[in-house]
């Protein structure tokens, strides 16, 4: 009888709710402790979220490859790997009813069971993880919208700023400070814009040229001089100014319990100078 085809797929997104899932290497040491004696011809591995559809283009390939019967079983750690989102689910499930994908093994120890009842189960397992990352988006949302009305950023810090832990574990809440490189850097910058005789350009090139202006290293990106489109954007930005923008609501601003960069006015001036206007804060 000929061995089933089997293709390895293991994913870890980047996203918070993540951070305690397996890494790539342990996902496939554990996987090959587990079922080192299968036909494995093929290997996919991901760094995306599987939150919606279309996103992940590795899986997108391994999903093909079942459509044209090139593989007949996936390797996973646990089906959360393979989806997190209705429609990947089906598109799995879809593939088993045709008999195009036969089997599915999970490193974690969930078990799979090719027949009516093990698809079902198949279904729940992948609907309660649906179930939880839509709880933790509403979460991240709800947590996310507090914190801007308390005046805090969420997301990476504004150029001239870092992000910091209250707590040297690195699990303290998460706050905003001056950089203590780049912030009086990027005052100088603006207050060359504020005189009104230099451009953009000129100011770019000064910052380049003349101060050495480099972003901060981090993890895959920085350590680079700044764009003028990025610099453009900045004096653009009322985060400079102690304002955090409301989402949903272009018109409301909350004030930020961050270090301001400049004024309000300042920031208003540099708007008409820009050629826009200046924001209504409530």
């Amino acid at each position: 009888m000929e061995k089933l085809r089997y293709a390895i797929y293991i994913r870890k997104s980047t996203e918070e709710e993540e951070r305690q899932v397996l890494s790539l290497d342990s996902q496939r040491d554990k996987i090959a402790e587990r079922f080192s004696d299968l036909n494995i011809v093929a290997e996919f591995r991901e760094s995306k979220s599987a939150f919606e559809p279309y996103k992940r283009p590795k899986f997108q390939e391994l999903l093909a490859l079942i459509d044209a019967q090139k593989i007949d079983g996936i390797i996973a750690w646990h089906p959360d790997r393979l989806s997190r989102n209705e429609i990947d689910a089906g598109a799995i499930t879809w593939f088993i009813r045709q008999g195009k994908l036969k089997d599915l093994k999970f490193a974690s120890g969930v078990p799979f069971d090719n027949s009516a009842e093990g698809i079902m189960m198949l279904q729940m397992t992948t609907s309660q993880s649906q179930y939880f990352s839509a709880k933790l988006s509403k979460d991240v949302k709800r947590g996310n919208e507090k914190k801007r009305r308390m005046g805090g950023l969420t997301g990476k810090a504004p150029e001239g700023y870092l992000n910091r832990r209250t707590s040297l574990s690195g699990r303290g809440e998460a706050v905003v400070i001056k950089d203590p490189e780049r912030f009086d850097l990027m005052r100088k910058a603006f207050d060359l814009f504020l005189t009104g005789e230099n451009s953009v350009q000129a100011i770019h090139a000064i910052m380049t040229n003349e101060w050495g202006y480099k972003t901060p290293k981090r993890a895959k990106s920085g350590g680079a001089a700044i764009s003028r489109n990025n610099l453009y954007n900045i004096f653009r930005n009322p985060r400079y100014a102690g304002l955090v923008p409301d989402p949903y609501d272009p018109d409301r601003f909350y004030k930020a319990n961050y270090p301001a960069m400049i004024t309000p006015e300042e920031y208003d001036k540099i708007q008409t100078l820009l050629g826009g206007r200046g924001m209504p804060r409530l």
